[in-house]
């Protein structure tokens, strides 16, 4: 349940906290590989393409986001670049681990996204944002996961959010923790900040703004709500509002459940045989399902695809789509229809360089709408339930359908440099000598 938002100022009780993970993916592998501090490091998109993730030492060397691999070679090679493969398995734990640490702090934590985490703290009898039990958080974080974090505190979640930005811009001066429950202060440092790197003011709305005159943060929280939302819609009349010291958004504890689940990789190498596409496909749809059944929810339709080069003349490309009925999470069933369809879609003498599958119509298992006339499977739950059960605790695929392979395949996405399952598989597990 969320906290019910306070307005006015001065009324608020509880202060909005911010923190964030300083370059996640990368300080993730450098908790586990010491060799990796101090050095250049970038972690690579599936296929191992481009950088996703870089430390400061890469973007010191001027590493954009996206920046492609086969462009950087010489740099690479010449400044001694460290190169990961994407771990999603090791970030999603390590994030569990940091929230873990946070929730001992507060009991309130809304997870915005892989390396931020919202909090809520009581505000001291000065009206102030509770900094000394921030730094206690950011310090348990480094000592129980070693995970280096930056917080914001506000009275908005808007104002928390423009904290933790500011706490990445003055890590020297302000320690990692800015609080703007000072008014003072943040008059001096909307005055100083670019409208265009306010959270949500892209590029487009900000172009709106520079007719009238918008060009810093002092000059959008001046602002009357009421232009703002001729000008932005209601979005941007609230960021007004929240600069302004109002809140208006609740706590969302529970995240909103999906629409839509999909599970979509490109291949290691490119697949020329239709078994090799089939077994691709089967094991797309069992991790679709175990997606679904890690959020309690089933899914009534099915679609799933497979293309080649888009670069290349008469590539192959195709997509079927088809109910369940009744709506189902169960690996089994929805391995069978995907791996069916790439008997309709299978174009002779393609070649193939991703497939992947969507799940849509979802709704929470127990609640779907039920078909009379099919069969009732009365084992199919405890079943999916058993395997979940031993691949969260040995690992993923320690038991898997047949159809989906055993080991590494060739179509699997192509991660050559990913570190190893530090946290999550027990063979991998690193031992101190």
């Amino acid at each position: 349940m969320g906290l019910r938002p306070r307005f006015g100022p001065g009324s608020e009780t509880v202060s909005w906290g911010l923190v964030d993970v300083e370059n996640f993916y990368v300080s993730s592998e450098r908790v586990f590989d010491p060799k990796l501090k101090g050095v250049p490091v970038l972690v690579l998109s599936n296929g191992d393409h481009c950088a996703i993730a870089r430390s400061g030492e890469a973007k010191a060397f001027g590493v954009k986001m996206g920046a492609p691999v086969f462009k950087m070679r010489d740099l690479i090679e010449r400044h001694g670049f460290a190169l990961r493969s994407s771990n999603y398995e090791l970030y999603a734990d390590m994030n569990r681990r940091f929230n873990a640490v946070l929730a001992e702090h507060s009991p309130e934590i809304e997870v915005y996204s892989i390396d931020e985490s919202w909090f809520r703290l009581p505000v001291l009898a000065d009206g102030l944002g509770d900094v000394a039990t921030a730094r206690r958080i950011r310090d348990d974080i480094k000592r129980y996961t070693g995970l280096p974090t930056r917080i914001g505190l506000g009275p908005t979640r808007t104002l928390s959010k423009f904290a933790n930005g500011l706490s990445k811009a003055g890590e020297k001066i302000f320690g990692g923790v800015i609080d703007l429950h000072d008014e003072e202060l943040r008059r001096r440092l909307f005055m100083q900040w670019p409208v265009d790197e306010v959270w949500v003011i892209g590029r487009a709305l900000t172009e709106r703004l520079r007719p009238l005159g918008i060009r810093t943060a002092a000059d959008l929280a001046a602002m009357d709500p009421h232009q703002a939302r001729d000008v932005g819609t209601v979005v941007l009349e609230r960021l007004v509002r929240e600069l302004n010291g109002v809140g208006c958004d609740d706590l969302v504890v529970e995240p909103e459940k999906r629409k839509a689940v999909a599970v979509t990789r490109m291949f290691g190498e490119r697949v020329t045989d239709i078994d090799s596409l089939r077994e691709a496909m089967a094991r797309r749809a069992a991790r679709a399902a175990e997606k679904l059944r890690e959020e309690g929810s089933v899914a009534a339709r099915l679609i799933g695809f497979a293309h080649g080069d888009g670069h290349k003349a008469n590539a192959p490309s195709a997509q079927r789509t088809c109910r369940l009925s009744p709506p189902t999470n169960d690996s089994r069933v929805i391995v069978k229809w995907a791996s069916r369809m790439v008997d309709s879609m299978w174009q002779q003498g393609g070649v193939y360089t991703k497939c992947g599958v969507m799940l849509e119509d979802l709704s929470d298992a127990g609640r779907e709408q039920t078909d009379m006339f099919a069969p009732i499977d009365t084992r199919g739950g405890d079943l999916m339930a058993a395997m979940d059960g031993v691949n969260q605790r040995f690992g993923r695929d320690t038991l898997a359908l047949g159809a989906a392979g055993v080991g590494a395949r060739t179509h699997d996405t192509k991660r050559a440099m990913k570190s190893p399952a530090w946290t999550t598989r027990l063979a991998e597990v690193p031992v101190a000598r």
